[in-house]
């Protein structure tokens, strides 16, 4: 019992005095009693900031909880090597021992980043020294550190229109940041329009190689006149490769990163797209003037990536593993898009239309009359993103994004059918 009075006196809820005796403290009027949870809406609490507001309300950022068609575009599961990468696991704890309880460095774990940097240089004619990767949990991650580096609240950014979401959300996030939408066609961002809007823009985020969300490649023509006002406005270009490593037929496309001759494109890749998504493994090609100021903004985030999944990693890609699962995946996804087209083919009598580069685990179907495509998103029940919710600025037409990586063959075939029902049905009211 004298326990309980010290602990009460010594956080201020008793108070006692020699030779009168212990009290309840006086501070305690002061406090009341937690309202009724559903009371609590009538009172005024304190709320989110603006900003948050705004960046919490976007909720296609966040990924779905059940995979269903068409919402799968992550990675395909169901080939992985998982007894390889277990040993792999095992092996990586053995090696790294008590140091893998320890702080990792925030750059990333040197044994992977040689790793990265070997793997882009043979697969995506990257040349890159290891020193100048800095490894993340994740794309997004990179981008959000990226913009708290590169940009003051007064800066203006090129964002491709329609876009990745969660781009336009690192770049809101920092307040002020003047978003430009610069609008797509089908040779890519529109690179005049850009510098007609903002020619003093401070960057540029470009996912050239399968733009995200239409397909469409970025054209050399305009790729080159990127990187030229990138260098002639002292500019940054970030280049998001978000899947290069699944094109279906012939090499991968050259990466901006491999055109820049002024060290003004920023390159970022995924290892979560490619292997599995709770890998949390993505990366960032910088600058080394650029690699401490990001390294010490990515320990105020979250410190480091643990070290075993990173060794792990590593030698998953040194040891050519990486290489074929990717031969093995390309494989596997080219069928299941080959499937959804094939499957789609009755639509195009009705006037909808899709990118035949063979690239991706989505795939955009398009049609100018919005009513009717919002129409069939609704009637298919399917769980399907409409192309105007990728949009920053109102255009013609809309389109349905059908993600399908992580889908059976079966439930592709099954949802296709169900869409191209749904499609005809509407088009007949």
């Amino acid at each position: 019992m004298e326990e309980v009075f010290a602990q009460l006196t010594e956080e201020g809820f008793l108070e006692r005095a020699v030779g009168k005796g212990t009290f309840v403290a006086a501070t305690i009027s002061r406090l009341t009693a937690p309202a009724p949870a559903r009371t609590l809406r009538y009172s005024r609490q304190p709320k989110p900031s603006r900003r948050g507001r705004s960046v919490s309300a976007n909720a296609a950022c966040r990924e779905p909880e059940e995979l269903r068609p068409f919402n799968a575009g992550i990675a395909d599961t169901s080939e992985f090597p998982w007894q390889q990468w277990h040993r792999l696991e095992v092996r990586a704890a053995r090696e790294l021992g008590r140091e893998s309880l320890t702080f990792a460095d925030p750059r990333g774990l040197p044994q992977l980043r040689a790793a990265i940097a070997h793997y882009l240089a043979q697969f995506r004619g990257i040349r890159c020294r290891p020193e100048q990767v800095i490894v993340f949990n994740s794309a997004q991650q990179a981008l959000n550190a990226l913009a708290v580096l590169l940009l003051d609240t007064d800066d203006r950014v090129w964002l491709e229109d329609p876009c990745y979401l969660g781009a336009r959300a690192a770049w809101e996030r920092l307040g002020s940041a003047g978003v430009v939408p610069v609008p797509v066609d089908e040779h890519g961002i529109r690179v005049e329009a850009g510098i007609r809007i903002a020619p003093r823009a401070r960057l540029a985020y470009v996912t050239p190689s399968h733009q995200y969300p239409t397909g469409v490649v970025l054209s050399l023509e305009r790729r080159l006149a990127l990187l030229e006002w990138a260098a002639r406005a002292g500019s940054w270009i970030i280049e998001d490769d978000y899947d290069g490593e699944f094109r279906y037929h012939g090499q991968p496309l050259t990466a901006l990163y491999s055109l820049d001759s002024q060290a003004r494109v920023i390159y970022i890749g995924t290892l979560n797209k490619s292997m599995f998504v709770s890998l949390r493994l993505a990366y960032a090609v910088v600058p080394e003037e650029l690699l401490e100021p990001l390294a010490n903004i990515r320990t105020q985030f979250d410190g480091f990536t643990p070290a075993p999944q990173q060794m792990a990693m590593s030698m998953f890609m040194e040891e050519g593993h990486f290489s074929s699962h990717l031969r093995r995946m390309r494989a596997v996804y080219a069928g299941k898009r080959a499937m959804l087209i094939d499957g789609l083919a009755p639509l195009r009598a009705e006037g909808w239309t899709w990118p035949e580069i063979p690239a991706g685990m989505h795939l955009l179907a398009r049609h100018q009359n919005c009513q009717y495509v919002r129409a069939v998103a609704q009637k298919s029940e399917l769980d399907l993103a409409v192309l105007s919710s990728y949009r920053l600025a109102p255009a013609r037409g809309d389109g349905l994004l059908l993600r399908f990586g992580a889908l059976s063959l079966s439930a592709i075939e099954n949802g296709v059918a169900r869409l191209v029902e749904a499609a005809r049905k509407v088009h007949g009211s």
